[in-house]
């Protein structure tokens, strides 16, 4: 093949899988108080009649109150919802969610750009004003949910996300922060994180690893000193807090409390360290500061 005629193939090829990641980003959903849903490619948020735009197919636009929406999630299904959100999203305030796994209260000031919308040339971008800060300006790609505020008590938390089991020690859950339950394979914490970035992890709680009330973990491990032969992680303790970036390979945290280099780029999975998870009861509860390394 000529190589003019393969770089301009490869050039092409690159384009339209860049299209693709720009379109699966534009993707949203939102969750309406009376609990249904609408999911489609986000055009729009009218300031002047504050109603959202949702286009389902080329003859079918949604338009949505806001007044009438709980929470615009984007490139997701606005299910399994975070009770930490949930309970930061019942007052008044706007919450909005970064996938960075910041959390900002506030009030949402606009969102412009992309397709869809006045000015198509534009990147999608979101302004928000927190509470304690001035106006804040993001791609519409870093955000992962927008919380509008007086959350129904009609809808609640994930359902997936079991109580904590008997004898199990489990701390409340601050804004921000992951739970991880021992009964989870692995578990998406929303951040996204690139291999120059820092982190550090506070984790909470104590686990349960089978039937025996007295088979319990830390984030450490495993009080007894034991492991598990078929865990994630065979070379450290069982019960352990572990984790991964995307499908890579698991990484130890354990209880240290010192900003752990990243190993690679893409989200980043929590789980605790065990073969057989079926009989596990409580969960740990991690939460994460991230410090944003040069690209």
């Amino acid at each position: 093949m000529n190589r003019r005629l393969t770089t301009w193939t490869a050039a092409l090829a690159l384009a339209l899988a860049m299209a693709g990641v720009a379109s699966a980003q534009e993707q949203a959903t939102v969750l309406k108080r009376d609990g249904s849903r609408v999911s489609g490619r986000f055009e729009a948020w009218n300031r002047n009649t504050n109603t959202l735009y949702l286009r389902l197919s080329l003859a079918d636009q949604r338009i949505i109150p806001v007044g009438e929406s709980a929470v615009l999630e984007v490139a997701g299904n606005a299910d399994n919802l975070p009770a930490n959100e949930i309970e930061a999203a019942r007052g008044g305030d706007h919450v909005l969610v970064l996938r960075s796994g910041e959390v900002l209260r506030g009030r949402l000031v606009n969102i412009e750009g992309g397709e869809g919308s006045g000015s198509e040339s534009e990147p999608r971008q979101v302004a928000f004003k927190p509470n304690d800060a001035g106006e804040r300006r993001m791609r519409f790609s870093e955000v992962r949910r927008l919380y509008f505020g007086n959350f129904p008590s009609s809808l609640s938390a994930s359902p997936s996300t079991p109580a904590p089991g008997p004898g199990t020690a489990e701390p409340a859950m601050p804004p921000g922060s992951v739970r991880v339950p021992a009964n989870a394979r692995w578990v998406d914490t929303g951040f996204t994180l690139r291999r120059t970035d820092r982190v550090q992890f506070t984790t909470e709680g104590q686990v349960q690893l089978s039937s025996d009330a007295d088979d319990k973990a830390g984030p450490a491990g495993s009080l007894r000193g034991r492991y598990a032969t078929n865990s994630p992680a065979p070379s450290l303790l069982a019960g352990a807090l572990i984790g991964r970036i995307g499908n890579g390979a698991p990484f130890a945290i354990g209880d240290q409390t010192v900003a752990l280099p990243m190993p690679g780029d893409g989200t980043l999975f929590l789980a605790v360290n065990d073969d057989e998870v079926s009989d596990n009861q409580g969960a740990f509860v991690v939460t994460l500061r991230v410090t944003r390394g040069r690209r």
